[in-house]
């Protein structure tokens, strides 16, 4: 492995464990959210499709996001292998 696979493998990784701690935290933010409409249902005269569809799409978003970890982390994972191969 070069300088710059080891740099890259090491930079994604950080990345990425940086990139789920920010996810974990607007997960969670998402989950208040959901509770705070649950425990809340509309006033008379207002619906919650307004609510719920931007809690809709911040899950969908988390969502994307959580694919893009995943790509991140098979990437460093498939590093790793050809680190070993080329070793071998």
């Amino acid at each position: 492995m070069t300088n710059s696979q080891l740099t890259a493998a090491s930079f994604l990784s950080r990345s990425i464990e940086d990139e789920q701690r920010r996810f974990a935290q607007e997960a969670e933010r998402l989950a208040e959210q959901a509770a705070r409409i649950a425990a809340n249902p509309p006033a008379a005269g207002r619906t919650a499709s307004g609510d719920l569809t931007r809690l809709i799409a911040e899950a969908t978003y988390l969502l994307k996001r959580a694919v893009t970890i995943e790509a991140g982390l098979e990437a460093v994972g498939l590093m790793g292998a050809e680190t070993a191969t080329t070793e071998q």
